[in-house]
């Protein structure tokens, strides 16, 4: 598992929860169980999730 939290100027805070399969194959359905372990650990509901990159919700907020 990888954590990345980050503060954006403008938008706000942001973790992402990265599903690791590096030491074991693990199923869709085992990685799926961690990240929402961790969601769950991290008080992150499925209404916090957003699918844009950064520069896409910027670029928005300028036009």
């Amino acid at each position: 598992m990888k954590f990345h939290i980050d503060e954006v100027p403008d938008l706000g805070s942001f973790v992402e929860i990265e599903a690791g399969n590096k030491e074991a194959e693990l199923s869709q359905e085992e990685l799926l169980g961690q990240c929402e372990f961790y969601m769950k650990e991290f008080g992150v509901s499925n209404e916090d999730l957003i699918d844009v990159s950064y520069s896409d919700m910027l670029m928005e907020k300028v036009i």
